[in-house]
């Protein structure tokens, strides 16, 4: 069990937030009295899948679900593609991102490009407070050494991926997607990452998808990636 004082959200989405991690090998009871412990005004508990009695436990807490995370992960290995799929793909390219590629990104995020995530899902937030949130992480993200890399259609951007890494072996896709003239394209369904990761010498990726975006988890397994694991994410708003 990892609980997680979000300082971070309060710029984000304006009110205070704490995240409870739960594990397969927790306590219930451990876990009850954390639950009646927390306190701040957005609260957020992740449970695995596997642990019905904790789901049972923090429903019985007032916790509503959102979404549930999906965590896959590539080893690298060649994909088969159908002859669409790999015409697609081999129309697309990538470049590392300059500064005139991260302010095009910023741009399209800030005009919607993420609607699955428990925030867009909230209505308790007001519209915009994803896109906020999104714009301060990938910033925070650029800040620390992240990976930013820009995937281009016939040499015209057309979507965005942003790696990290702590060993140079295995990698986390911890942000992706798609630019807005390119929404409706077919090349959601490309994946570059792999391909990337491999270049730079790594021998693994890594990443997770909300419950709420099916074509992306789709996207994900025809590219070859394997579900490792899924964990049900939990939100409570308290009265402030």
């Amino acid at each position: 069990m990892k609980l997680i004082d979000a300082w971070w959200e309060k710029r984000n989405l304006g009110v205070e937030t704490k995240e409870l991690i739960c594990e397969k090998t927790d306590a219930l009871e451990e876990v009850e009295k954390t639950i009646n412990e927390l306190c701040a005004a957005y609260l957020v508990v992740k449970v695995p899948s596997s642990r019905s009695d904790l789901t049972r436990c923090i429903q019985m807490a007032g916790f509503s679900y959102i979404e549930d995370l999906i965590g896959v992960t590539h080893d690298l290995h060649d994909v088969k593609r159908s002859s669409l799929h790999q015409r697609l793909y081999d129309a697309t390219s990538y470049r590392k991102m300059g500064k005139e590629d991260i302010e095009q990104l910023l741009e399209e995020i800030e005009k919607g490009m993420f609607n699955s995530d428990r925030i867009s899902n909230d209505s308790l937030f007001e519209e915009g407070r994803a896109a906020e949130r999104y714009v301060n992480w990938t910033k925070d993200l650029l800040s620390k050494g992240a990976l930013p890399y820009v995937i281009l259609y016939k040499e015209e951007p057309a979507g965005f991926i942003i790696l990290k890494t702590q060993d140079q072996i295995s990698y986390t896709s911890v942000l992706g997607g798609g630019y807005e003239k390119f929404r409706r394209s077919g090349l959601g369904v490309i994946q570059k990452e792999q391909e990337i990761v491999k270049k730079l010498g790594g021998k693994s990726v890594e990443t997770q998808v909300s419950s709420n975006n099916p074509a992306q988890l789709k996207a994900l397994v025809l590219n070859g990636y394997i579900p490792q694991n899924i964990e049900h994410v939990f939100v409570k708003h308290m009265p402030v």
